[in-house]
């Protein structure tokens, strides 16, 4: 970054001196040079601004009025750029790519907000079934490679409990789709998978021929015994064929999760841009007159205008070498059409909105992605996190452990005898809203914490207090876990409907409502759940059998046997419903120690 900023000043006292009439050091070749090589540079927002002013009072000095923006929009004459007039055929491919580019970022989101939720999964049979159908989608464009088996839960090799791990996947998976050889090769894999979880391995022959040749050795029982043994630890064991079905099962609900996204990829514009939906197109039929403000995307031809005014907001763009410098209000970009289709796109950030940007050669696609989706995302993932330190399983074991995750990461020496099984006695004697609201200043002040450290080591910091604790390792990691998606990975919420009443199920995504003046009812379980302002104005949400409780921006109610999540931003209203996850060693933890036998 100091190299960088060190060129720019030079490129800003060459300019200067260009400006004043005498020649730059180096000569004006040197300086045509050093601009070429800044302009394709990556640097961040606030050099760039600095270059840009610095290029603009170069090119003014050369007179280089073609590579002026033209008249802002609205202006329905000739261009004044110099640049030759793109034909149908580029606009039509253009079109196409962007339209694909944007499904193929809504397809990644989509991805990765399922493997989030499979996550949370005791046995992973979702994340199983989809790494099998990735690696061996890949394997299919190797030809000769033998397909993989659905692995086993909990494989020590895979780390699906990680959620750097389970983010790898949604991108593997989205590389694959954006091509249509890609996506064939996924339909094959996941058919595959459904029809045979686990293929016969090609050596079970040879194992089986050389047991048999053990057996017929001349020697003591407990010396073959020892043989074979050593024999099978060389090859896989065979998979249990009662776990069939409900891989089969789980090879279906993906296949239902695939069919949704494969069925919406674009279909080809058979020649023709839809009539008024490009910006500045040179094509009269495709012209819009002018961006409609209500519209959730602008696609523009760059090279057709140099401004533009959208959703209250000044937009403009100009020419750097092959790439396009763009600035939405107080945002820059460089955007790059030589990079490879998933790279060609950026998000945008103001203070009450957030663009993202694609690009295909001369054409930009802008979408708008409400403010209040991304935070309600954000209180919804941090719903989850809160939810766990509720729970009052083994003596509030998150909630502890949480605590002695904060202190490892603070650098201190973990205070043990503060953090006992009888240290959770104050938890069950404090009101619901108190303990809420230390469980979310504990939640949000370790991702403080994790956002000052790398995951691999927050990671151990998790382990490490749970092996001090006396609690399971699975515990720190579905903790690590939750935090983590908190922190760098909030999930979507789908845009809000209208609706007077909601099914909530447990372990689905978070539902989005749109608050009316009518109260909402939200089914739980054979429960009813009232939600409707008082007299204060005031959201409240009324239970059978519990005083009212005011939601302002989230709250977790715990029932018995399921949690509430509930998260606000204005009307907009997100309600989930989970099931506490049964800790190791509990009675709930089921027949063993090693395993979570519950969701979350």
């Amino acid at each position: 970054m100091t190299h960088w900023m060190e060129l720019v000043e030079l490129y800003e006292y060459k300019v200067t001196d260009l400006v004043e009439g005498r020649v730059p050091r180096g000569g004006r070749r040197g300086l045509a040079l050093l601009r070429d090589e800044l302009l394709g540079a990556p640097l961040e927002p606030p050099l760039l601004r600095r270059l840009m002013e610095a290029d603009r009072t170069y090119r003014l000095h050369q007179g280089n009025r073609a590579a002026a923006p033209p008249p802002r929009q609205g202006h329905t004459g000739p261009s004044t750029w110099n640049a030759p007039t793109t034909g149908d055929t580029e606009e039509v491919r253009a079109w196409e790519e962007l339209q694909l580019l944007l499904w193929h970022h809504r397809a990644a989101l989509q991805a990765r907000d399922l493997t989030l939720r499979w996550q949370r999964e005791p046995t992973f049979r979702h994340l199983r079934v989809l790494y099998t159908v990735i690696e061996n989608a890949e394997r299919l464009a190797r030809p000769g490679t033998q397909p993989l088996p659905v692995p086993p839960a909990h494989d020590a090799l895979m780390d699906l409990h990680d959620p750097e791990v389970t983010g790898l996947l949604a991108q593997a998976l989205s590389a694959l789709l954006l091509t249509d050889e890609g996506r064939t090769r996924v339909r094959a894999a996941l058919s595959a998978v459904h029809a045979e979880p686990f293929p016969r391995h090609p050596d079970e022959d040879v194992l089986a021929a050389r047991i048999a040749a053990a057996e017929r050795e001349p020697m003591s029982h407990e010396a073959r015994a020892t043989l074979i043994r050593a024999l099978q630890a060389e090859f896989p064991l065979p998979r249990d064929p009662r776990e069939r079905p409900a891989i089969r099962e789980a090879a279906r609900e993906v296949g239902r999760f695939l069919d949704g996204i494969l069925d919406s990829v674009p279909k080809p514009a058979m020649n023709a841009v839809p009539h008024g939906s490009v910006l500045y197109s040179p094509n009269a039929p495709s012209a819009m007159r002018g961006p409609d403000d209500g519209a959730e995307r602008l696609t523009i031809f760059l090279r057709g205008g140099g401004s533009a005014r959208w959703r209250g907001l000044n937009i403009e763009w100009q020419p750097i070498g092959p790439n396009w410098q763009l600035q939405v209000g107080s945002q820059l970009a460089l955007l790059r059409p030589g990079l490879a289709p998933q790279e060609r796109t950026q998000t945008l950030r103001l203070p009450d909105s957030q663009f993202r940007a694609f690009i295909s050669g001369a054409y930009l696609l802008l979408l708008v992605e409400s403010q209040t989706a991304l935070e309600l995302g954000r209180r919804a993932s941090l719903s989850r996190a809160v939810s766990l330190l509720l729970d009052a399983s083994m003596d509030f074991a998150f909630l502890r452990l949480a605590r002695a995750a904060a202190q490892l990461l603070r650098g201190g020496a973990l205070q043990v005898e503060k953090l006992t099984p009888d240290s959770a006695r104050r938890y069950r004697d404090a009101t619901p809203d108190v303990l809420l609201a230390f469980a979310r200043k504990g939640v949000e002040t370790l991702c403080v914490r994790l956002s000052r450290v790398n995951p691999e080591e927050a990671a151990q910091a998790f382990r490490n207090a749970a092996q001090t604790l006396g609690l399971h390792r699975v515990l720190a990691d579905r903790l690590h876990a939750a935090l983590h998606v908190a922190l760098h990975d909030p999930e979507t919420l789908p845009a809000p409907v209208v609706a007077e009443r909601v099914s909530l199920v447990p372990g689905a995504p978070f539902a989005s409502v749109q608050l009316a003046d009518e109260p909402l009812t939200l089914l739980i379980e054979g429960r009813a759940a009232t939600v409707r302002p008082d007299y204060k104005g005031e959201l409240v949400i009324m239970l059978p059998g519990l005083a009212p409780l005011i939601l302002h921006d989230l709250l977790v109610v715990r029932l018995s046997d399921v949690n509430v999540l509930l998260v606000r931003h204005g009307q907009w209203l997100g309600a989930a419903l989970t099931h506490d996850v049964p800790v190791p060693g509990s009675d709930a933890a089921g027949a063993t120690t090693a395993d979570i036998r519950g969701t979350n």
